[in-house]
């Protein structure tokens, strides 16, 4: 099995990751370092990385926390790599449900709903779930198809924490919330949004109800979504 780090290549993508980032390689696989001063202009249109792949890579110029996105190429890797996000998603919600009310601050809660393994900020997430629409491989799309239910599912159980939100509405209330800057204070507002949305402002039963419902509604996309990658 290849490792995330460790990919095939088209002849072209070959040459030009060998003279910038290549760290070993042989006719068939290449090791490829994960460096943030790869020019991407030199790769072919078959293998550029996407919009969002060259915004990370940008990013990991001044941020090394931010790698570029590593595709995954094999179910396997989809697999494992999904398991482990969505462990490492529960396992930082459980993280802030723990804190005390009268303890929580902009680290030990804002800022692990902003950064990975958040899924709006976890680049694995894409590269997990993004081939289900484009592979030629029936079993890779099947297997992104797969991990992508998996993470909106755990999405919407995320969203209906409700521990996780009382440590977060805890926050807002906070002195050091109010003298947060303009951008931090909208994330604040726009989480708290997220899960009132999702149904904590309401009373349990219409809570309850509306969980039912997004979960339906996840099952649909799926299988649309599903239906058509394989056309």
């Amino acid at each position: 099995m290849l490792s995330p780090s460790t990919k095939p290549l088209c002849p072209c993508c070959f040459k030009a990751f060998s003279s910038s980032i290549l760290e070993e390689s042989n006719a068939a696989t290449v090791t490829i370092e994960r460096s943030p001063l790869f020019d991407f202009s030199s790769v072919c249109g078959t293998c550029a990385p996407s919009d969002v792949e060259r915004a990370l890579a940008e990013k990991a110029k001044t941020d090394p926390t931010v790698p570029p996105i590593i595709w995954l190429l094999t179910p396997l890797e989809i697999q494992e790599t999904a398991a482990r996000v969505l462990e490492e998603t529960t396992k930082n919600l459980d993280e802030i449900a723990a804190v005390n009310l009268s303890e929580v601050t902009f680290e030990n809660t804002v800022f692990k709903l902003m950064t990975p393994p958040n899924y709006k900020t976890n680049p694995q997430v894409a590269a997990c779930k993004f081939l289900q629409h484009c592979s030629t491989d029936s079993e890779i799309r099947e297997a992104a198809s797969k991990a992508g239910s998996e993470f909106a599912k755990s999405r919407v159980l995320g969203r209906m924490r409700k521990d996780v939100y009382e440590r977060l509405k805890a926050y807002s209330l906070t002195d050091e919330c109010k003298n947060l800057d303009s951008y931090n204070q909208h994330f604040v507002k726009s989480a708290l949004q997220d899960f009132e949305r999702a149904g904590l402002a309401l009373s349990e039963e219409d809570g309850n109800r509306l969980q039912q419902l997004l979960e339906q509604e996840t099952a649909v996309c799926d299988e649309y979504k599903k239906n058509l990658g394989n056309d």
